[in-house]
């Protein structure tokens, strides 16, 4: 009988993961599963479905176990994500800490116990998916990692996900091929507003109680002021030439991709800086914030907005941003690839998965930046569509957790037993 353990942070990925589970379970009826919940919507989803679950950051949040062997530069390693959120204050990193011996602890118990052959770990980073890689490394589970990839698609991987994948540097020998690029876009999405109130109201009573695993809260982002935000977003000029323009697509504050693969250490204020230090004066700079963080970067950003002449903040659509420039600087975002495919000239600052497509440009510092920003366009590389098609196709399944129709986790199941021994 086959053992996989998972790791599933919201109820969305729990339906996901049931459905893994339930084509998994067509090739092997003996398979045994046990998810790790991270947010109370994931637990409930997987009791309501009948699925054997742990509230993983709750239950290591009410434990009084933080026996584990951890350093104090490995415990640290563990709250990485969580204790760089701005405006943390010590009592606040001095519960992370506690919560990561407990989580530490916890881990090591549930993996002893269940003794895995598989571990499927959303993400690579965090709390809950860091001490349970740590753990699993005593043990003989093939681990694999699960991400959302770019246009609703998959990734699954067996080193990681982001620039930690293992087709990273492949990538620079990716040949070009007549595979249609078709991106899906627009696709319905399957959600349950009863599981987000679960989760909302959980985090909520934690301002009355007390009583919410520290790993859960998210940054504190202060927001600009409606007023001042709109002024910002008012700075337009009349002729812009594309050509002279620069597309700065943000980082999301609290993201992964910023604090793990981000050499230069650049925050939203650095970023803005470098590039208004690379390019020319009489150019102009187009900052894109990620639609869903639109007034919660930091206030030096939006006062260095302010103070820069040549500074349009964007709140327009991706293509209409993608249409009045041709020159596209981010440390890794998404828009980065959503650029590339638009045939922008694409600096990247940081590690990216795609970082190395041939034709994506790097640079790790103000003079390199400043010479990518006026060199010529490179002759002899192959378009963009011609290298995104067979991207998709070979490093990517095709479907998205968030997809009504899930019977793509059928070759999920069959990749993933496809590498293992038989069941003796």
């Amino acid at each position: 009988m086959r053992k996989i353990v998972t790791l599933v942070y919201y109820h969305s990925m729990a339906r996901f993961f049931c459905a893994i589970e339930d084509a998994w379970k067509q090739y092997e009826p003996d398979a045994k599963f046990l998810h790790l919940a991270v947010f109370p919507g994931a637990w409930a989803y997987f009791k309501l479905h009948g699925r054997e679950v742990v509230a993983l950051s709750w239950r290591a949040h009410a434990s009084s176990s933080e026996e584990t062997d951890l350093s104090n530069e490995e415990l640290q390693a563990l709250i990485r994500f969580h204790a760089s959120a701005p405006n943390l204050g010590h009592p606040q990193e001095k519960k992370l800490r506690r919560q990561g011996r407990k989580m530490m602890a916890l881990c090591e118990a549930l993996v002893t116990r269940f003794d895995p052959d598989v571990a499927i770990v959303s993400g690579d980073t965090r709390l809950p998916a860091e001490s349970l890689m740590r753990a699993l490394k005593r043990t003989k589970a093939a681990t694999w990692y699960f991400e959302q990839g770019p246009y609703r698609t998959t990734v699954l991987d067996r080193q990681g996900v982001n620039a930690n994948c293992s087709f990273r540097h492949e990538l620079a020998g990716l040949q070009a091929s007549a595979t249609p690029f078709n991106p899906v876009t627009n696709a319905t999405r399957w959600g349950n507003r009863l599981y987000t109130l679960l989760d909302r109201l959980a985090l909520g009573q934690g301002a009355i109680t007390g009583f919410v695993p520290p790993d859960l809260l998210p940054y504190r982002l202060r927001k600009c002021s409606r007023a001042r935000y709109a002024a910002l977003g008012s700075k337009a000029p009349d002729n812009m030439d594309a050509r002279k323009t620069v597309l700065v697509a943000m980082q999301v504050p609290e993201d992964a991709n910023n604090i793990y693969h981000n050499p230069l250490r650049l925050d939203d204020v650095g970023l803005l800086q470098i590039v208004l230090a690379s390019a020319d004066p009489s150019w102009t700079i187009v900052v894109r914030e990620h639609p869903l963080y639109r007034r919660k970067y930091s206030p030096a950003f939006y006062d260095l907005v302010a103070a820069s002449g040549n500074v349009m903040l964007s709140t327009a659509p991706l293509s209409q941003d993608l249409d009045r420039c041709r020159i596209t600087v981010t440390v890794n975002s998404m828009t980065g690839l959503d650029a590339f495919a638009r045939e922008h000239r694409v600096i990247v600052l940081g590690e990216s998965f795609y970082d190395h497509l041939p034709g994506i440009l790097t640079a790790r510092s103000q003079d390199e930046l400043r010479a990518l920003l006026v060199a010529q366009n490179e002759t002899g590389c192959p378009k963009p569509a011609e290298l995104l098609g067979p991207l998709i196709e070979k490093y990517f399944i095709r479907g998205h957790f968030t997809d009504i129709d899930l019977s793509f986790t059928r070759s999920i199941a069959q990749r993933v037993l496809a590498s293992l021994p038989a069941v003796a």
